[in-house]
């Protein structure tokens, strides 16, 4: 995002009147939001990224998925999470995001 806003400062006048009302990075955050799985940088940097955009998945069934250590990789990666940004990432903002009961 940081690229992005870094880019658009320095060229949108290549646009010739067509300037965003918002930086970029503002619109990612609105519209934007992010899965994936195994991936202890995201747990790491969750804060950073903005929580609410982020959605664990343990993309069953590829061979790329958690599965069938989904919750061990949770545990593991998870363990320096408050229970409250744990639960935003692991269920909140998917069932926010396709408005399903909680």
């Amino acid at each position: 995002m940081y690229r992005m806003d870094h880019a658009y400062k320095r060229h949108r006048y290549w646009m010739k009147g067509k300037e965003l009302q918002r930086l970029p990075s503002e619109y990612f955050r609105k519209h934007i939001a992010l899965t994936f799985q195994d991936d202890w940088t995201a747990f790491q940097f969750a804060e950073q990224l903005d929580p609410h955009q982020l959605m664990w998945a343990s993309d069953f069934p590829h061979s790329d998925s958690t599965w069938p250590r989904s919750q061990d990789v949770i545990a593991e990666q998870t363990a320096h999470l408050s229970p409250e940004l744990k639960k935003r990432i692991l269920r909140d903002n998917v069932a926010e995001l396709y408005k399903l009961a909680a």
